[in-house]
């Protein structure tokens, strides 16, 4: 398995904290802090491409492309 990096959009304060990650606009987090939403994101990321994979055919590929964009 491959490691990837991705970002991560932290919005919140002491109170808590809430997170999406913009390259798989499915995933929404939440925590206490925001050590407990990193890796609350990260679980989430790992699940996401577990059903990802289950899902797809016998036949479809998988490729990786790097595309410099503004932030």
């Amino acid at each position: 398995m491959a490691n990837r990096k991705y970002s991560l959009v932290i919005e919140g304060d002491a109170d808590g904290y809430s997170a999406y990650v913009p390259e798989l606009p499915s995933i929404l987090v939440t925590g206490r802090t925001v050590e407990e939403l990193t890796a609350r994101a990260k679980e989430a990321i790992q699940v996401y491409w577990e059903h990802r994979r289950v899902e797809r055919s016998a036949t479809s590929q998988v490729c990786e492309v790097e595309v410099e964009v503004p932030v």
